[in-house]
């Protein structure tokens, strides 16, 4: 099991009342010369080495070197090439250079999660996240204080350690799950910072403070831990609540906005501080053509603080789970994300590859696939149409909301039965093209200014190459000394 020395005390340890052959070691525990390279335990199984070893060195070409430590643990050095860690046996590869053979940058390896779903199906052993965990199945070094919320796959804790007192973060994942996400989201992690802190080449990026501080992880024979920074509540609940009811054999929702969404009524400047800080993280990611490939609500932490006045300034803006990260050069890392807030390219795509009807003049445009951002940015779109229009994009059961002094029944502007792709798509053209009505005719109560109307019309644009990109977003958003005086 994996564990990161950001937590110990400078004079002892946390094992150190631990007998020798138990301690955990460190993924930062390391030669200087060696600090920048991941460590892998011999508790790893076959397929999770490649699996790190693929998301890391996506874009890494050099000659691959292996070295041993004293105590026989694996150091792949940052500049393993792929080739010798992927066997025969993988799946079919997501790469678009099916479609287009001369795009070589897509044509890459077989996508490792699918062998990953395909390696857990195998096993018989099915085991779920319990919020009752045995005590003594947590990080020893950290006492649980609370649950903060929990995912399809992993629960998030509130921990203290035992030494420090410093309280962070912490996710679990039960390795047993077939989603191996969480090998990603080490990868990110490990590709930003160093021993809890960024690392030099990024210190003087602003959008570094919009990424969530990772500070190392564990892995166990049953369970992997992330530790991050303990940060603020979701975008999601901090604007509203949804409460369900069951009226005649259905479940109808009713939507409570919270005192924040109501601000956002009468300051936008509240919406457009997120948009910009959200932008400056994805200027970094576009940097490393990186892609977080989901964003959405639940996955934006904000800090807010209230003033004297009554309003509210936004205080701090975190992009978390990077679960379905993946470097825009190998298309063939693309993993599934939600389908309400992905592009329409990239869904009208994953129609093809599944041999499903599919849009050939929307499948063309991946011909001229070279901008990082434009996956990112639409998404990013989606918040802030959803923000606006009132009701949740992805919400298809039926919900009640205020409407002109009258209660009225919706559902969300992306919401199809079963979640079928194309319907998918077809919405999103629809409400593109008749994107002023939604923005006028919305269920949120906020009256759209110029300026959130012209991005939005950048950003949900079907073609991808039109799409506005993240440092022009900062730009256009960018108070000028005339805006000032007339404010």
């Amino acid at each position: 099991m994996l564990y990161n020395s950001f937590f110990k005390s400078k004079n002892q340890s946390p094992y150190s009342v631990k007998p020798k052959q138990q301690m955990r070691q460190s993924s930062f525990e390391k030669p200087k010369k060696e600090r920048l390279r991941l460590q892998l335990s011999s508790k790893i199984d076959q397929f999770e080495k490649e699996a790190i070893l693929s998301v890391v060195n996506s874009k890494k070409k050099s000659a691959s070197k292996r070295f041993k430590t004293e105590q026989g643990i694996d150091i792949i050095d940052d500049f393993l090439t792929l080739d010798s860690c992927i066997t025969k046996q993988q799946s079919k590869s997501r790469s678009f250079s099916n479609a287009f053979p001369s795009n070589k940058s897509a044509d890459r390896k077989s996508n490792i999660l699918n062998s990953a779903s395909k390696r857990q199906k195998s096993s018989n052993q099915k085991q779920t996240l319990d919020e009752d965990q045995q005590s003594d199945n947590f990080p020893t070094q950290f006492q649980k204080i609370k649950l903060l919320g929990k995912g399809g796959f992993s629960l998030v804790w509130l921990g203290e350690h035992k030494t420090t007192k410093m309280r962070v973060a912490i996710k679990q994942i039960k390795q047993s799950n077939s989603n191996q996400a969480y090998l990603r989201e080490i990868w990110f992690g490990s590709h930003f910072f160093d021993n809890g802190n960024p690392k030099p080449q990024f210190k003087s990026s602003v959008g570094i403070k919009s990424l969530l501080q990772y500070l190392g992880y564990e892995i166990g024979s049953t369970d992997t831990w992330i530790f991050t920074e303990v940060c603020g509540e979701s975008l999601k609940n901090t604007l509203y609540e949804l409460k369900g009811q069951q009226i005649k054999n259905e479940i109808v929702f009713k939507m409570i906005q919270k005192p924040l969404y109501l601000h956002l009524k009468s300051d936008l400047n509240i919406l457009k501080k997120i948009i910009k800080d959200v932008a400056q993280a994805l200027i970094l990611l576009t940097e490393q053509r990186i892609v977080h490939c989901d964003l959405k609500t639940e996955n934006i932490l904000i800090k807010k603080s209230k003033c004297l006045n009554g309003s509210y300034l936004i205080t701090q803006t975190k992009l978390i789970d990077y679960g379905s990260s993946f470097m825009f050069d190998d298309l063939s890392q693309f993993s599934m994300a939600t389908p309400e807030y992905m592009c329409p390219e990239i869904l009208n795509y994953i129609q093809y590859e599944n041999g499903k009807e599919y849009d050939t003049k929307l499948f063309k445009v991946l011909s001229n696939y070279y901008k990082p951002w434009v996956i990112d940015i639409w998404s990013l779109g989606c918040v802030i149409l959803e923000i606006v229009y009132g009701i949740p994009l992805w919400l298809s059961n039926k919900i009640i909301v205020r409407h002109h002094d009258k209660d009225v029944i919706e559902q969300g502007l992306f919401a199809v039965k079963n979640r079928e792709f194309d319907q998918i798509i077809q919405r999103q053209a629809h409400v593109v093209k008749n994107l002023d009505h939604y923005l006028d005719n919305n269920y949120s109560g906020i009256k759209v200014d110029l300026e959130i109307r012209l991005l939005l019309r950048e950003m949900l644009t079907i073609d991808p190459d039109k799409r506005i990109a993240p440092h022009t977003i900062i730009e256009f958003l960018q108070p000028t000394k005339e805006r000032l005086r007339t404010e």
